[in-house]
């Protein structure tokens, strides 16, 4: 296997191709050396080097794959508070309990370890995640001073959460945890829509939303705006940017002919016609993102008759159509969110793939020409209205929610 070829691609793609390729030039992204790359010992080994260089770039839509190599995990997850790592889950890894304080990773400790990658982690210490770095290191030492060996597990998705509970004879609460599922969404809808707009107050819960399509989170509108509501006053305000090289006209053509058959015979026009673009200017580099037809207004959203209280509940593990709509829910009068910075992947979209037989690199050809009047918002996410900072303690008691009820039971 060619890695120094493989890698040489993936690099020109980061620099020509990638959508951010611009916006990024001047960043100091270390590549390995050219002895490194002539050294790789096997494919997971040159994953992880992929994957250590990606991360520079700091964008969640860029991922680097091998379909001959499994994912895996420690078997447990951490944040960082201060100079120590706390765990959050401890599913597979049962010599940690949630809460232990791990101090150090290969015998550095924990601010030496965030130095050494500053160039991959975020600059906030509570929106710094080390599961790549977890994943190529060999100890963790724990608060007491125990030294424990890492092991890895093979890694499993975590089960979707769409749930509704009533809290309060007059609040209810909603949590999502991602906006991808359509089936298991709407079925949720079904069964739980009329109770979520019935009461007064309501709080919905996404911390953890992995994204998906905003589509599926109109119906919850319905509780945060009252009467008719232009689709352009709820929205971001930002056009978009589609960067037309031949590259990218290839691998979307690919994609959209295999996906074609399968999708929505009213949708087939439109991706068609998205491919003819990137064709005819394949050439162009980064062009105003316009199709035929655009100039048909989004319908309204279709609010309450009653206005409702509501608190969104918002953290860094909130990203894509999570962020949309935390911007979304930022727009309505009658809603706060509360809690944390959402994740910020939103501003490099329309994520295609480049293959080399098994090695797949994800990487987005959109981008958001909000960027230009800096109002992007990777990196730093949707802001909350009332943040409040991660603490340890909110491991085994959920102080945000606790704050909520409070917060809502003193509106009226």
């Amino acid at each position: 296997m060619d890695y120094e070829k493989i890698f040489a691609e993936i690099e020109d793609i980061m620099h020509v191709d990638y959508a951010g390729a611009l916006d990024k030039q001047d960043w100091p992204v270390k590549r390995p050396t050219t002895a490194v790359l002539q050294h790789i010992p096997d494919e997971e080994s040159f994953v992880y080097l992929v994957q250590h260089y990606l991360q520079q770039y700091r964008d969640k839509h860029v991922f680097f794959s091998n379909d001959r190599v499994p994912q895996v995990t420690v078997g447990f997850t951490t944040r960082r508070y201060g100079a120590a790592l706390y765990v959050l889950t401890a599913d597979q890894e049962k010599r940690l309990s949630v809460g232990t304080a791990i101090t150090a990773i290969d015998g550095l400790p924990i601010p030496a370890v965030a130095a050494a990658h500053q160039l991959e982690l975020d600059p906030v210490p509570e929106r710094q995640r080390f599961k790549t770095i977890l994943l190529t290191a060999k100890t963790i030492t724990l608060a007491d001073g125990q030294a424990l060996p890492l092991h890895h597990f093979p890694q499993t998705a975590a089960p979707a959460v769409f749930a509704y509970r009533q809290l309060q004879a007059d609040m209810g609460y909603v949590k999502m945890t991602n906006f991808t599922d359509y089936t298991a969404i709407h079925e949720f809808y079904q069964h739980h829509l009329t109770q979520i707009t019935a009461l007064p107050k309501l709080i919905i819960d996404v911390r953890v939303n992995n994204g998906g399509d905003d589509q599926n989170f109109y119906p919850l509108l319905a509780a945060m705006f009252t009467g008719t509501v232009p689709h352009s006053a709820i929205f971001p305000d930002t056009g978009m940017q589609i960067n037309a090289t031949p590259r990218n006209y290839h691998n979307w053509q690919r994609a959209v002919a295999t996906i074609l058959p399968n999708v929505d015979p009213a949708l087939q026009p439109t991706l068609n016609d998205f491919i003819q673009m990137l064709k005819d200017h394949q050439h162009d580099g980064l062009i105003p993102f316009e199709l035929p037809d655009t100039d048909t207004p989004d319908a309204p959203i279709q609010g309450d008759v009653q206005p409702h209280q509501v608190v969104v509940l918002s953290d860094y593990d909130c990203g894509s159509a999570g962020d949309s709509f935390v911007m979304a829910a930022k727009k309505s009068p009658q809603t706060t969110v509360i809690g944390r910075a959402t994740y910020g992947v939103w501003d490099y979209a329309n994520v295609t793939t480049q293959d080399w037989d098994h090695f797949h690199l994800m990487y987005p050809v959109s981008r958001a020409d909000w960027i230009d009047r800096g109002e992007g918002i990777d990196h730093v996410g949707v802001q909350p209205d009332i943040h409040l900072p991660w603490t340890p303690a909110m491991i085994k008691e959920d102080k945000d929610l606790a704050f909520a009820e409070r917060f809502l039971n003193k509106r009226r």
